[in-house]
């Protein structure tokens, strides 16, 4: 009897933990939920943001945006004595 009763026991020992540790996985779930949520708000206001920036730098400075088709890459010579 003793035998069984400590069997049940342990049973119950680890439905209970199995429980808690649900417990604490949601929670956790929860909150990474949460702080994914609040990065995706920050990332939005910092484009805002720069979009500002951007913007009042070409009004104060007078800048403006070069044409995709004007951009030219060169390319430098390479030195002879360098790999």
């Amino acid at each position: 009897m003793p035998v069984i009763a400590l069997m049940l026991g342990g049973i119950v020992w680890i439905n209970v933990s199995k429980l808690t540790l649900t417990t604490q996985t949601s929670a956790l779930v929860q909150e990474t939920r949460q702080v994914e949520g609040e990065t995706v708000l920050l990332n939005a206001e910092l484009g805002q943001r720069d979009n500002e920036v951007t913007a009042r730098a070409k009004s104060e400075l007078g800048m403006v945006d070069a044409p995709g088709k004007d951009v030219r890459y060169l390319t430098a010579p390479k030195h002879p004595t360098l790999p």
